[in-house]
């Protein structure tokens, strides 16, 4: 259908540039938690220009071809600019969803890249003929139907969520937090370690474990926990449940597998009541996030005092709508982490009470991995990275045991380096068809190292808990929280969520034969 000549370039002006809103809006309403208002505000204004530039080009192809034919003899029809104007619509759609269409089709459906790319290309030229079918004016209906409908969906979500995502903390565990008051305030120094399995674990899983490091912590007076457990299977998860001290049971997950909620509660932000840094606040502690990038936070967020970072890349959301065509990370990284650390730790007093939090470790396994033919060459590359960690590791553990010998360092891996993984298939479906014991498979997703130095004021000791979300609770209270504080406690259990089912993986500390559907997901 071709709209009237008088109103047809407006039409198309703004059916391109919602061609680039919609999804990229689309894609905000999932991710909004992982950046800043300015951040979204730079890339919305981003989008909205470079539309209207790919608008711009193609009036001006409109333009020229009628200008072409008119010194023919032969002006066009105005077919011809409506489907100027519908492959510029179309380009821009599809440019927003190559990445996410070449990833399911590469992923989900297994096609070779040149298969993919044919898929693409049939899918542009659909694109291109439905704009040009439906017209300018009808385009923009569509378009902003589908906004209206995300909008409402991702609100729908946002509220259901809310009920337990603003709620986290219940209100009888907020009054304990409230009125903890620290008899001891020294130095808290943790260190958050990627994909770090416990040694026994790791000789299980890998046929190796890190015996210099081992030396090391035995030396130096680190008491090692013998099982230990992450609550949760992802890195944000776990640290959202080891500063809520609780369980949050994936409440708020949403968007590109990360929680609504993480990113505002790991900082202390707004109405995010985290009780780590509450209880820490309260009792006079400064708050330093000496992290690698601003994945984990927002440099100048909520109840954090200092951080390596002072601000984000501005364009960052972009690269969620367009990974392919940006080409880098959205993430800012400090450059020289380790020794930006150090230095850090070296400058700061040592009797100016401070909860420290670090970021090393290892990884683990890449999203497009398949066990059974790349386990070998992940198990080589993860044993040659922890070795790399490992040393990084220690040589911040003397530094802050030279300078702060009173100080408390806490060595905890975020959850394991899933290394039993295919991409074709979820972790809960291996363990449904047999292909792997439910207990191996928890343990790789979720055991994980913990290993503490108490510092020269107090005895070591072992923690008597097995899961990351008790932790900072049996640290509070040796530092002179209270017994009430320990009634606080929550269950050492672990859980996997997939598509819309939570699966309790680990009971009481024991990783379970069979896992558990979770009906009951009531923060605790």
């Amino acid at each position: 259908m071709v709209e009237n000549g008088k109103t047809a370039a407006g039409w198309a002006g703004l059916a391109v540039v919602l061609a680039g809103v919609f999804p990229f809006t689309a894609d905000m309403l999932r991710n909004f938690p992982l950046f800043t208002a300015e951040q979204i505000a730079w890339s919305f204004a981003a989008v909205v220009a470079g539309t209207g530039v790919v608008f711009a080009a193609a009036w001006l192809a409109v333009r020229a071809l009628a200008a072409v034919g008119r010194r023919a003899g032969r002006a066009p029809g105005a077919h011809w600019a409506a489907g100027l104007y519908a492959l510029a619509a179309a380009a821009v759609f599809a440019a927003f969803f190559y990445d996410a269409n070449l990833t399911q089709l590469r992923q989900d459906f297994g096609l070779p890249r040149i298969v993919a790319a044919a898929v693409l290309l049939a899918l542009f030229a659909l694109y291109w003929a439905v704009a040009f079918r439906l017209g300018a004016k009808r385009t923009c209906a569509v378009l902003a139907a589908l906004l209206a409908f995300r909008a409402g969906q991702a609100a729908w979500t946002v509220s259901h969520a809310a009920a337990r995502g603003d709620a986290l903390v219940g209100a009888r565990e907020i009054q304990v937090y409230e009125n903890v008051k620290l008899t001891r305030t020294p130095n808290i120094y943790f260190f958050c370690l990627e994909s770090y399995h416990g040694f026994a674990a790791m000789q299980e899983l890998y046929g190796f474990a890190p015996r210099e490091l081992q030396d090391f912590l035995g030396a130096n007076g680190f008491t090692v926990a013998p099982e230990t457990f992450a609550n949760y299977w992802y890195t944000m998860a776990s640290l959202q449940s080891f500063l809520q001290m609780g369980h949050h049971y994936a409440a708020g997950a949403f968007g590109n597998h990360d929680s609504l909620y993480a990113r505002g509660f790991v900082s202390g932000s707004r109405n995010y009541y985290n009780p780590v840094l509450n209880i820490l606040k309260r009792n006079g502690y400064a708050v330093a996030y000496l992290l690698p990038s601003d994945y984990y936070y927002r440099p100048g967020a909520g109840l954090v005092d200092m951080s390596l970072l002072q601000r984000s890349w501005p364009l960052a959301p972009l690269k969620v709508s367009l990974a392919r065509f940006i080409g880098r990370e959205p993430d800012t990284y400090v450059p020289e982490y380790e020794r930006h650390v150090a230095e850090a730790l070296a400058a700061w007093p040592v009797d100016r009470p401070t909860f420290f939090f670090m970021k090393l470790g290892a990884e683990h396994s890449a999203q497009i991995y398949d066990y059974r033919r790349d386990r070998a060459a992940f198990v080589a590359r993860y044993r040659r990275l922890m070795a790399e960690a490992d040393v990084q590791i220690e040589a911040l553990c003397r530094q802050i045991i030279a300078k702060d010998p009173a100080g408390i360092i806490i060595l905890a891996g975020d959850h394991g380096a899933q290394s039993y993984k295919m991409a074709e298939w979820d972790f809960s479906t291996a363990v449904r068809e047999g292909r792997l014991p439910a207990d191996t498979l928890a343990r790789d997703l979720h055991e994980v190292l913990l290993a503490i130095r108490w510092g020269t004021d107090l005895a070591s000791e072992a923690v008597p808990f097995h899961s990351l979300a008790n932790v900072m609770r049996y640290v509070l209270a040796r530092l002179g929280g209270g017994e009430a504080l320990l009634a606080t406690a929550v269950p050492d259990d672990s859980f996997v969520k997939e598509g819309d089912i939570l699966y309790r993986t680990v009971a009481a500390g024991r990783p379970l034969p069979a896992w558990e559907p979770v009906s009951d997901r009531t923060p605790r």
